[in-house]
């Protein structure tokens, strides 16, 4: 029974990737593309338990900033889709492996008065990312998790159209191996114990395309991202909510182009982020969340995020289900 729906919901993933790769299309160099880093990591669970999260991703681009100045300029946009498809087994109380795939479609559109409005959309499947994760505390209160793992170039990275070669922020993938480093930390309130405080930290350092364009390298900037955010279970009537806000800060490093910091790339963010999540049972939940930037300072001119809703589901399955009336009682 566990198998067959584990394999109905790999089956689903794979056709909801299927119906929009009409075109290829990946990341972009700094504030759109698939967001990788910010979405690994998946929660501890029990042992010899299959996870899945599986959800879609927008994120709207419409602000144009010079460093912390945002200009008057509403003639461009750009818009990435995202399904983001996360598989999580765990080996033990203290081993556990997640395995991040992506697929994304991109949306460029430039208004120029008096000509053409100049629009491109292309889509396919990006990077993954494999971690293995390692329980340094699991407590009634308290959980520390690193992990690692590396950034695997599935997505292509040669994309052409008309014979010529598409910048490296329209590409699929980077065609490069990073690696990855993650942290979690959660306690809970011993005087709420339905309430928790949690960190993110990741650290992505980027490896090069040495053959991007005429044996000309390319990198992605490295990244780091810190996520604080707090969360609790309030019952609502007979529903049972899981509200919860977070931070997140993110720091891009300049890409560079034959070992030469490229202009117009990198910078710093903060985002506020509230989610609400309505639970089933135990192993089954529901959630939708806005992104809303706070400060951004760019390297250079760039576009950067106006607002991002993500919105999935999560499922646990070889877990013992609680129904809703136990669940208001932990």
């Amino acid at each position: 029974m566990l198998k067959h729906s584990f394999y109905k919901i790999i089956l689903l993933a794979v056709f909801m990737l299927q119906v929009m790769s009409t075109n290829v299309f990946g990341q972009t160099c700094c504030s759109g593309g698939v967001p990788l880093s910010g979405n690994l990591g998946l929660p501890a669970s029990d042992t010899d338990t299959w996870q899945v999260s599986l959800s879609y991703d927008l994120n709207v681009l419409r602000t144009l900033k010079n460093g912390t100045e945002t200009l008057d300029e509403r003639d461009r946009q750009r818009l990435t889709h995202s399904i983001l498809l996360e598989l999580g087994y765990t080996f033990s109380k203290r081993f556990s492996a997640d395995l991040f795939l992506s697929f994304v479609r991109q949306e460029r559109r430039i208004q120029n008065p008096g000509l053409p409005d100049q629009n491109q959309s292309t889509s396919g499947i990006g990077d993954g990312v494999l971690l293995l994760k390692y329980n340094l505390i699991s407590s009634a209160t308290d959980v520390l998790t690193i992990g690692v793992g590396p950034k695997i170039p599935i997505g292509a990275s040669d994309v052409t159209r008309n014979g010529i070669l598409l910048g490296a922020d329209l590409q699929p993938g980077s065609g490069a191996w990073d690696g990855v480093i993650w942290g979690y930390f959660s306690h809970n309130l011993q005087s709420r114990k339905s309430m928790s405080y949690t960190f993110t930290s990741t650290y992505r350092y980027t490896g090069t395309n040495e053959n991007f364009r005429l044996d000309q390298s390319y990198r992605f900037g490295s990244e780091f991202q810190g996520i604080f955010g707090v969360g609790d279970r309030v019952v609502v009537g007979k529903m049972l909510w899981d509200p919860s806000l977070s931070f997140r800060y993110r720091r891009a490093w300049e890409d560079q182009v034959g070992g030469n910091e490229l202009p117009n790339t990198g910078g710093e963010w903060v985002f506020i982020n509230p989610v609400l999540g309505f639970s089933i049972n135990s192993k089954l939940a529901f959630n939708l969340g806005v992104e809303l930037p706070l400060y951004a300072n760019i390297t250079g001119t760039q576009l950067t995020p106006t607002y991002r809703i993500n919105t999935g589901f999560y499922l646990v399955l070889g877990a013992q289900s609680l129904d809703i009336q136990q669940l208001k009682k932990q």
